[in-house]
């Protein structure tokens, strides 16, 4: 065990011990001035000062000096040095495995840097016996060497080791390193965790146990005071203005350190042009929602970022949106025969009204249908007329059986009789004569099934109420198979069935959606009701404005979204926001690609030209932007044995010595001592001024 100093420099302070010798030996004893008759006629005899040049308070000239040398040393940082004890511990044949963090959160400041420096330290350190593993984690835990004692390689894989966008997760590290020790041969055992101990990313129930015997040494490059500003999230809202789409961005912003923060910047840069900047203050754990000024949207999807100011961990002051295009869904309304001019009124007005996604709407009557109106739509509605026959009834079915939706209204314009039997079979239940409750006031919706897209919407309290709708006239139905009932009345009857045909859906509603046979269309409920209806029957999925990395992406279902795109023997490159490329194929089996990084990622053919492309956009897990720190010992408690720690055989190995000078602390202890000296040394020289005063 040897002796050090971490600032060396200071000891030439070790001069300012010549203060108290130049005292002591200068030091005059005060005499007491005696008024005397002229001295004209005495001879004078020289006075001897030799007695004045001698050092006569030794303990009190050793404490001056002592409490000087112990402020010096307090200055220079002492630090016990056991790299010869640690060296000959660390010699004995191990399994060393090095978790090392790379999530996102050891991005800020200078984590990463000590994170590496600290590893080499430990990959230097090992033995010719030794076997070290150099693990990566973040959200997964990968093995980026197999067990050697090849230093060389070790560093060559540190050197080569990248912070991630992930999250920090501590569960599958400890599960790695738990296999890798319990496979190994070694007698001895120790995991190397180097890490900031981010809270967000420990979850006690994921927690692996390592083997019986297995140290664990911790490498905290945590700190204790942070300063985070984050952009953890937008929303898109959307209106029409003129005909022209407008989208307002609403970001959200976490101020996650413990300092205020004023004046920042916060800006919105959409397609490559900045469109906008406002300046925000914000407290220590404040949350704020930023409105931007709306923009016009464009026929072709846009790229959005958020970005405010700039710290220590620049990773989240960016939020990244797609802006799609609106392309509203095409819904076909027929009428019966002898319809009024208003028969569709309120199906109508409902989805005109403005939403995401916008509806086109047509209308048409059944003995004016023809094949070609239903092409393109996405959803066709038989309100309160019958099935078609001929080519348009074969085009409907074709349609259905594709993929698309059906609703079939049966209200007062729909006796059973009207229906082709051919056409009665495609419905999900058969149906006949009307119900009549009038007499007593009407009936109501006795059921929902709010785990169905079409009543989903309303399973929260307050957030639509169908029990005042008032029924005075439904028509009586009959479940078949494979029928599903989603709403009966309250007296058992089903009010709307579905069922599956091909791979499109029809729905069976069992009155009417005018407002004569029940009061249904002047209830809150209403628009929504038939939004989330049509939005099922055309399988609608809302277009995701941005992911989070670790998700996803499914490029065929993306692909198929497009329409009419070929991409038979067309080689496809998908471009990462660091512009890394990869080559993909995709077949007939779903193609699946995960968002590694934060920013926008992009899918298109190879070559040039203009051609198709598919964007996505991730931001990072907002979790990974709260840096509160895990107690150490709390997470060695939950994976090693009482006990078993490392710490003490590979601490002068693995800490830096800054670091092992702040956990020693021995500066502190110097000082103290200096403050006894001179406490005392003056309770000393005061004692010794009364006696000589005595004298």
């Amino acid at each position: 065990m040897g002796f050090s100093f971490l600032a060396p420099l200071f000891l030439a302070g070790m001069a300012a011990i010549a203060v108290p010798i130049i005292i002591h030996l200068t030091h005059r004893q005060r005499k007491e001035s005696i008024a005397f008759p002229s001295l004209m006629f005495v001879r004078q005899i020289p006075y001897r000062t030799v007695r004045r040049q001698r050092i006569r308070h030794w303990l009190l000239f050793l404490m001056r000096s002592a409490a000087i040398v112990l402020v010096v040393a307090a200055f220079a940082r002492p630090l016990l040095d056991r790299s010869t004890a640690a060296a000959a511990a660390f010699a004995t044949a191990r399994e060393v495995v090095i978790l090392l963090d790379r999530s996102h959160s050891m991005a800020y400041g200078d984590r990463w840097a000590r994170a590496q420096d600290a590893a080499r330290r430990v990959v230097d350190g090992v033995g010719p016996d030794d076997r070290v593993t150099l693990v990566l984690f973040g959200e997964r835990a990968e093995a980026v060497t197999q067990p050697t004692a090849d230093r060389a390689l070790l560093r060559a894989a540190l050197d080569a080791a990248e912070i991630s966008s992930s999250v920090t997760r501590y569960g599958p590290a400890f599960q790695l390193a738990r296999e890798i020790t319990e496979r190994s041969d070694k007698p001895l055992s120790e995991v190397v965790l180097i890490t900031d101990f981010q809270k967000a990313g420990w979850d006690p129930r994921q927690a692996a146990r390592l083997p019986e015997g297995t140290g664990l040494t911790s490498v905290d490059l945590s700190e204790d005071h942070t300063t985070n500003l984050a952009v953890t999230g937008a929303a898109l809202t959307r209106s029409r203005d003129g005909g022209r789409e407008r989208v307002t961005v609403t970001a959200r912003l976490a101020n996650l350190g413990g300092d205020a923060l004023e004046d920042v910047p916060v800006s919105l840069t959409v397609g490559g042009e900045r469109l906008q900047e406002q300046r925000i203050d914000l407290e220590p754990g404040a949350f704020v929602s930023l409105h931007f000024e709306p923009f016009v949207s464009q026929s072709r999807p846009l790229r959005a970022t958020v970005r405010a100011g700039d710290d220590a961990l620049p990773g989240d002051n960016a939020f990244h949106v797609l802006v799609e295009p609106d392309e509203p869904l095409g819904v076909l309304i027929i009428e019966p025969r002898g319809a009024g001019a208003d028969h569709s009124l309120y199906l109508r007005r409902a989805l005109e009204v403005g939403g995401r996604p916008g509806f086109r709407v047509a209308t048409g009557r059944i003995t004016q249908l023809s094949p070609a109106d239903i092409d393109g739509q996405a959803a066709v509605i038989l309100n309160d007329a019958p099935f078609p026959t001929g080519a348009a009834g074969r085009r409907l079915r074709e349609f259905v059986e594709a993929g698309g939706g059906l609703l079939a209204v049966l209200g007062r314009r729909s006796p059973p009789g009207a229906w082709p039997a051919e056409a009665l079979e495609f419905l999900p239940a058969s149906f006949g004569g009307p119900v009549d409750r009038s007499a007593a006031g009407g009936g109501t919706l006795g059921y929902l099934d709010y785990d169905h897209p079409a009543f989903e919407l309303f399973r929260t309290p307050r957030s639509g109420d169908f029990s005042a709708a008032r029924f005075f006239r439904y028509r009586r139905t009959d479940v078949g198979e494979p029928g599903r009932s989603l709403a009966r009345f309250d007296d058992g009857t089903p009010a709307m069935v579905e069922a599956r045909r091909g791979e499109g859906t029809v729905l069976l509603w069992a009155s009417d959606l005018e407002n004569f046979w029940n009061d249904l269309a002047v209830q809150p409920v209403f628009l929504p009701f038939v939004h989330e209806v049509v939005k099922h029957l055309a399988s609608y999925v809302e277009p995701k404005s941005w992911y989070e990395v670790g998700d996803v992406l499914d490029l065929t279902q993306n692909i198929e979204a497009l329409g009419d795109v070929d991409i038979g023997g067309t080689e496809l490159v998908f471009e990462s926001p660091s512009g890394a490329r990869t080559v993909l194929e995709v077949g007939e089996e779903p193609a699946m690609v995960r968002l590694e990084e934060a920013g926008f990622h992009e899918l298109r053919p190879a070559g040039d030209g203009e051609r198709w492309s598919i964007t996505a956009a991730a931001n990072l897990d907002p979790s990974e932007s709260d840096l509160t720190p895990l107690d150490p010992e709390e997470l060695a408690a939950a994976v090693t044995a009482q006990g078993e720690s490392g710490e003490a055989n590979l601490e002068a190995v693995v800490l830096s010595p800054e670091e092992r000078e702040r956990r020693q602390g021995l500066w502190w202890y110097l000082l103290v001592g200096a403050a006894g000296l001179l406490l005392a040394e003056t309770l000393i020289s005061n004692r010794t001024r009364g006696s000589y005063a005595r004298r």
